[in-house]
């Protein structure tokens, strides 16, 4: 990109450099070991062609965008997560943010939920409806979307292991409205291989999990043709620790293995590779969000065209949702999260999210309430609606120090990538707890950078106030309401006394009986859903044939 210039800039650079002695400034980097210089010029970017590795917007390599307007037109998908108590509870929230502008349905399930237990397990004994949605019958889904759009607006799940289940409720109850199941939209996480290397809710063996994660994908690219059934989840790997470039080359690696293993059912690459989505995290460092952004989307197209034959656009073009990275939101002022959480998005506005479920300032404490999710939502409105960066596509591109980043964020991810492969793969890298250590050593150095003020986290380890009121006790917090909890366990109760037992059991054994060979197990999950089986005994069952998961000890 230098052009012919480019040797007189450089030598124009270096005596700027010289006479203002900035060389002689002590060492900056990122967080990543990248050296940053005080100034960058076109003579740094002399490997650079803009055709090649830019483009344009639409186009391969997909550096500047997955689509040629971007958030011109229409922003990117507004959105919270959502959910609490029990489906009533949640149902009335999502109503709310219905009216304030979300144009979509994005849920978060409590801890047995996750787990595949029912609410009324005695294991789930104080956990239901805690840090999320209990979900565990069809007719918990029939309430979640009373009097709302079901169908007609995406609905965002964010469920790993068990994704299958919860997709499975999803079209039955659509099934049930006389809803086609063709018009239903939203995506959900159905990844178990992140989940199994930093979330802990991992239920099923790898292998296992890989398997129910790839029936799913080939479901839905079969049935489902505005579904899309994985989002990659380099969050959880973010919230476990990880940095921009094990959140991303690692995710990647993850998603090279459901590749491969949903080719193995004879789907050609350009059937199901459009229906692949990410979900990342944004720290407050705007510049390097972004070029992680850019760099993950060109690296990604590389991959497809190059690794799998891709020929469609749509099968090379990353898409991805942005989230504030939980890590980096503090216990103390928790107001001023309210301004991590907005750069943050921002960040994720100037890489080029298409969506974006924002944190509410309290999420370090509790669930979110009404207020801070509306707080939320307005955030994102106004980042899309008053500052004006949505004019422009990639606005940052083309920036001297935005495409040296770009480059430095593409090596250190593909590295990373490389790590996996070389290692076995994604399965053996988390069964060994390879994944998982490679993670908590930066983790570990990071938290003791913040420690020793290295890293400065305002009013944590720098700027403390004096005397300041203890950190949260000024917050009106969201309260659980145990009565809609136990009105809930009360309705499950009751789905279970009404049933046809014997019809639900049957269901069950022929589920079993697919889980045991190579059938898909979609239309029996549904066939079970149907019939008004638990979450709790539709993993049960599941369980008698793959296992659980064990996790490695890792030192």
């Amino acid at each position: 990109m230098a052009g012919r210039d480019g040797k007189k800039i450089a030598e124009e650079k270096a005596r700027w450099t010289q006479k203002f002695k900035t060389d002689r400034s002590p060492q900056v980097k990122t967080d990543l070991d990248i050296e940053v210089d005080a100034l960058y010029t076109p003579a740094d970017l002399t490997d650079v062609d803009y055709l090649r590795d830019l483009g344009f917007p639409g186009e391969y390599p997909f550096t500047r965008g997955p689509y040629p307007e971007m958030s011109r037109r229409r922003p990117w998908r507004y959105s919270v997560f959502t959910g609490f108590d029990s489906p009533e509870e949640t149902n009335a929230r999502w109503k709310f943010l219905y009216q304030s502008g979300q144009p979509s349905f994005s849920i978060v399930y409590d801890l047995p939920t996750h787990l595949g237990l029912d609410s009324d397990d005695p294991r789930a004994e104080g956990e239901a409806g805690r840090v999320g949605l209990p979900l565990n019958t069809v007719e918990d889904f029939d309430i979640l979307f009373a009097d709302l759009p079901m169908g007609a607006a995406p609905f965002n799940s964010n469920m790993e292991t068990l994704a299958a289940l919860i997709v499975a409720f999803y079209v039955a109850a659509a099934q049930r409205r006389g809803i086609p199941i063709e018009s239903l939209q939203g995506s959900i996480s159905n990844d178990p291989l992140a989940t199994a290397a930093c979330k802990g809710t991992a239920v099923f063996p790898v292998e296992a999990g890989v398997r129910l994660a790839t029936d799913l994908i080939e479901y839905s690219t079969q049935h489902l043709p505005r579904f899309y059934p994985i989002n990659l989840k380099g969050v959880n790997l973010s919230e476990g620790g990880a940095n921009m470039a094990q959140e991303v080359g690692f995710t990647f690696a993850n998603g090279l293995c459901y590749i491969q293993e949903t080719l193995k059912r004879g789907l050609p690459i350009d059937a199901f590779a459009p229906k692949l989505s990410f979900f990342f995290s944004s720290t407050t460092h705007i510049f390097e969000e972004a070029a992680k952004y850019r760099a993950a989307r060109r690296l990604w197209a590389r991959l497809l065209k190059e690794r799998f034959g891709a020929k469609e656009p749509a099968s090379m073009a990353l898409r991805f949702t942005g989230y504030a990275c939980p890590l980096w939101l503090q216990f103390e002022e928790p107001e001023l999260n309210l301004v991590r959480a907005a750069l943050a998005a921002l960040a994720c506005a100037l890489g080029g999210a298409q969506a974006m479920p924002h944190p509410g300032y309290d999420e370090a404490y509790a669930i979110p309430t009404e207020k801070s999710q509306s707080l939320a939502l307005g955030t994102q409105q106004i980042l899309a609606e008053e500052t004006n960066i949505t004019k422009a596509v990639d606005p940052l591109g083309g920036s001297y120090y935005m495409e040296y980043l770009t480059n430095q964020l593409e090596q250190k991810i593909a590295q990373k990538m490389k790590e996996i492969e070389d290692y076995g793969g994604p399965m053996k890298a988390i069964n060994d707890g390879y994944m998982q250590r490679d993670v908590l050593d930066y983790f570990y150095r990071d938290q003791e950078a913040v420690r020793t003020g290295q890293r400065v986290v305002v009013r944590h380890n720098k700027y403390r106030l004096e005397g300041e009121e203890e950190p949260g006790k000024k917050l009106t917090l969201h309260q659980p309401n145990p009565e809609a909890v136990e009105r809930h366990i009360t309705r499950l109760r009751r789905v279970r006394a009404e049933r046809d037992s014997s019809k639900v059991q049957a269901c069950l054994k022929r589920l079993r009986g697919a889980a045991a060979g190579k059938e898909n197990v979609m239309p029996h999950l549904i066939e079970a859903a149907t019939a008004c089986a638990t979450l709790g005994e539709m993993t049960g069952a599941l369980k008698e044939v793959f296992g659980t998961f064990k996790e490695p000890i890792v030192v």
